[in-house]
């Protein structure tokens, strides 16, 4: 399996690998990342993204909490939709975990609902006893190729046949290709289609709208930007493109962090900075 990006940050080492042929369709990319072990809670600040993803823990599993809901999850074997609000992952001890990241409809194409805002235990879709099987088989490989291989086997054989009506491709493609700074009503026009059908597919498939994914892109390179951008947070915010007072700027960073714009820059760390290397950045033939 092609590795397209490995970085080791602050102790923490990331992989992730294109998937194979059969799910380039369905799946974005899968991941590994893993640590020394953690002697305190340390807490991780992730921002919606516009993809679901599946996680699975192979050493302690840690906990996902909604700021907004306080409805807390284990981070142990779990598959989640699309967030449309940030999550706060925890970790104690030695953490590792593999992983994939969905296109935006990619849990449709397993046969799954869009999960908006939910985490479901792995266990609910596959069993217990494929995931108890899944963790073994991953643990008895080195952190690499060969586990985000099997992996990826594990996914490819659950594949059913339902496909993505290709409006919602096309439509995706062109909100990620603008990073989001782009209005339905030309994305509509892009995708020779009506709103009502755009937006009924869409949902259908996305589990939101195309207004809110473009939101959720708009504001994912947004902190982005404050990641690896300047320390001045205010001068990145009243810089923004398309907001024409800096107020309704960081109100909206809020949203879609759940803290201010400084305050997410005073606790940005590991996994945040590691994960937001790729998703929507990068081209891929799929929108993704």
């Amino acid at each position: 399996m092609e590795t397209s990006q490995g970085l080791t940050i602050s102790g923490v080492s990331y992989q992730r690998f294109s998937p194979p042929e059969r799910l380039r369709d369905v799946v974005d990319h899968v991941w590994l990342v893993e640590s020394a072990p953690l002697p305190r809670l340390r807490q991780e600040i992730l921002i919606p993204n516009g993809r679901p993803g599946l996680a699975v823990a192979l050493g302690e599993p840690g906990t996902r909490h909604d700021p907004v809901t306080q409805v807390e999850w284990p981070n142990a074997a779990s598959v989640f939709g699309v967030m449309t609000r940030p999550q706060v992952l925890g970790q104690v001890g030695t953490s590792s975990y593999a992983g994939v990241e969905f296109t935006p409809w990619g849990l449709a194409s397993f046969g799954l609902t869009a999960l908006v805002d939910e985490v479901q235990p792995l266990g609910d879709w596959v069993g217990a006893d494929a995931v108890a099987g899944l963790v073994t088989e991953l643990r008895a490989v080195p952190f690499g190729a060969e586990r985000a291989e099997r992996l990826a086997g594990f996914l490819a054989v659950r594949l059913t046949t339902t496909v993505a009506p290709p409006v919602v491709v096309e439509a995706v493609r062109a909100i990620d290709e603008l990073r989001g700074q782009v209005a339905v009503a030309e994305v509509v026009r892009r995708c020779g289609t009506s709103y009502s059908t755009l937006y009924r597919l869409f949902r259908r498939s996305v589990g939101i709208g195309p207004k809110q994914y473009a939101e959720i892109i708009r504001y994912y390179h947004f902190v982005g930007g404050l990641l690896g951008g300047p320390a001045d947070a205010a001068a990145t915010l009243s810089a923004l493109h398309g907001y024409y007072d800096q107020a309704h700027a960081a109100r909206d960073f809020k949203r879609y962090t759940g803290v201010s714009a400084t305050t997410f820059l005073a606790v940005q760390n590991g996994i945040a900075a590691l994960m937001h290397g790729r998703s929507v950045q990068d081209d891929s033939t799929h929108g993704g």
